[in-house]
């Protein structure tokens, strides 16, 4: 078992935004759990931050976190390897005009984007808590999205089987929503800890997730190499302002 100093767990860490967070935090000289679905990804990405910062801790970890019981058995491992954690951010997301289901039957966009984080959160908690000592404040980050002005109210009975998945302004506002509203009331228990947790909207990016049709309006993607940032500097943008949260 690692008694690690400063270690990360990101999931979603192999592209996008996830993979530019993952670089600036080991430039910071932190260690990294990182959580993906794809083993060719994740093994790829561990060798390009190890020859980069040779002296540092990176370990990879593969699950489905569109399936609980994998969840529950990733969260097991990364307690295995870790004993303090001093940050946990959760990339990992969906977006799409599909409709996918969990294997416990949940739809995909609440499973993955709600469920996982309060999932994550709740079984990593001890080790969160124990980070403490390895930095001023232990933080998480829920990554939201600006497509939450778009929800009136939540049915809570349509999260789990939505009657339309409908895209970005669909399912995946509607799970974003969801976990927005988890995340503050659990934000009041978890500070008792010495955790804070954060809800960060990293505006419109550049990314595989928001380059495809199968989630995004037609009219965005016309707009996109306009509107969306690179990823680097989103990621860059993002790091700083949890930094002045908990300094």
């Amino acid at each position: 078992m690692i008694n690690s100093k400063k270690t990360a767990v990101l999931t979603g860490s192999t592209g996008g935004i996830g993979l530019e967070i993952s670089k600036i935090l080991a430039k910071q000289g932190w260690n990294l759990a990182l959580v993906n679905r794809s083993q060719e990804k994740t093994n790829f990405q561990l060798e390009e931050l190890h020859k980069s910062h040779p002296s540092q801790e990176f370990t990879g970890f593969i699950a489905n976190l569109m399936d609980a019981s994998d969840i529950n058995r990733v969260a097991a491992e990364i307690r295995s390897e870790y004993t303090e954690i001093s940050a946990l951010y959760n990339i990992a997301g969906l977006l799409t005009d599909k409709r996918i289901m969990s294997p416990q039957n949940i739809e995909g966009h609440f499973a993955l984007n709600t469920l996982a984080p309060y999932a994550l959160t709740q079984l990593l908690r001890n080790q969160l808590g124990a980070g403490v000592r390895n930095i001023q404040q232990t933080v998480i980050v829920n990554f939201s999205s600006s497509a939450i002005n778009a929800v009136k109210e939540i049915d809570v009975r349509n999260l789990t089987n939505p009657e339309s998945i409908g895209g970005l302004m669909g399912a995946y506002a509607t799970s974003k929503t969801a976990l927005t509203a988890v995340s503050a009331l659990m934000k009041e228990e978890l500070l008792k800890d010495g955790i804070l947790i954060q809800v960060v909207d990293p505006g419109p990016t550049k990314t595989s997730m928001t380059g495809s049709s199968d989630g995004m309006p037609w009219y965005l993607l016309l707009l996109r190499p306009l509107l969306f940032k690179p990823a680097k500097l989103q990621a860059q943008r993002l790091i700083s302002a949890v930094e002045s949260a908990v300094s």
